[in-house]
């Protein structure tokens, strides 16, 4: 089976692949938003998703301990990495504690920021172009990227969320309301 879908958020990526195998779909690969399910046991493995922060190369320490855990590989795409590992072993979570995860969702938030600012020079080459050559498919395409920027501009606001809930829980010191950032920054 496949099935498409475009995530941003790398947890409602892991909840989705394990709600797919707790109804007998096992993920066995994706590419460009289509991913590829085969028949297994439900409940048979568990999912989770992990950034990395080199492109489309994994680091073979990283698959070293991966394999140390009994954790399959399933796919890396971009910095994307999509882990499972049979259920029947135990638990698995990648990030354990506050400290961790908030280093790595500001891992995320920094990778978001990244694309997020060649979009917009992306934006400004086709906005730039349009004008000056007066193509009207060219007003249609920077509006596409515009709609791009918003989706990273919204994830980039949602991680920024989630790293200040994880300091908070660990502080115990309640961030101020309001966005007091710059997404660019």
């Amino acid at each position: 089976m496949i099935k498409f879908r475009m995530y941003y958020d790398k947890d409602r990526e892991t909840e989705w692949l394990n709600e797919m195998c707790a109804q007998g779909w096992a993920m066995t690969n994706f590419f460009a938003g289509f991913y590829s399910f085969d028949k297994c046991q439900p409940g048979e493995y568990i999912y989770q998703v992990d950034i990395q922060d080199t492109f489309g190369k994994v680091p073979n320490d990283y698959r070293e301990l991966m394999k140390e855990m009994d954790v399959e590989i399933i796919q890396n795409w971009g910095y994307w990495i999509i882990l499972r590992k049979k259920a029947a072993d135990g638990e698995f979570e990648l990030y354990t504690d506050t400290e961790s995860l908030i280093e790595h969702y500001s891992k995320i938030r920094k990778m978001f920021k990244g694309v997020m600012v060649i979009e917009l020079i992306a934006f400004l080459i086709e906005v730039f172009g349009a004008a000056i050559g007066g193509i009207n498919i060219g007003w249609f395409f920077a509006g596409l990227i515009l709609a791009l920027i918003l989706v990273f501009v919204n994830a980039i606001v949602k991680t920024t969320d989630k790293i200040n809930a994880l300091k908070e829980e660990q502080t115990g010191i309640s961030v101020p309301e309001g966005r007091t950032f710059s997404p660019l920054i």
